[in-house]
């Protein structure tokens, strides 16, 4: 794993590279909290899972939002102009209280448009146990370094 990069320009954009960040912990107050406004039809129940006794599940559109806070806290600092697009949007698993989630950030493609230029990224949203919880492609608009 590479060492946080927090002022990553354009140009400093290697296709390939990878990395991880971040640390969203669902807890069951946060599953309450959301679930009372923006997803009451869901039950707030305990789930079983084999023999494992579970908190309750958090909504896909609340993972959605622990990676989008993510995403902003690791490129806060970042050169973007503009979060373009987010497509391919996919859940795998379910989350629930006491997960913990990272997310493997991989540079997938990069276009130059002169003044600056646009990132194709796929962003893999990975449980405490390494196994994939979400996953979506995004392109974002990024400036190039200041010429000195």
């Amino acid at each position: 794993m590479l060492p946080k990069q927090p002022n990553w320009w354009f140009d400093d954009i290697i296709i390939g590279r990878s990395y991880e960040f971040g640390i969203g912990e669902i807890t069951a107050d946060d599953i309450a909290m959301f679930h009372e406004k923006f997803a009451p039809n869901l039950p707030l129940k305990q789930s079983e899972i084999g023999l494992e006794h579970r908190g309750p599940r958090a909504a896909e559109s609340h993972i959605y939002a622990i990676w989008r806070k993510m995403l902003f806290d690791e490129t806060r600092t970042w050169p973007i102009i503009k979060r373009m697009t987010q497509d391919n949007l996919r859940f795998y698993k379910a989350c629930y209280a006491g997960d913990k989630l990272s997310v493997m950030l991989n540079f997938l493609t990069v276009e130059d448009r002169g003044q600056d230029g646009v990132l194709t990224a796929n962003h893999e949203i990975i449980d405490q146990d390494g196994l994939l919880v979400m996953g979506v492609l995004t392109r974002t608009s990024m400036a190039k370094r200041p010429k000195e």
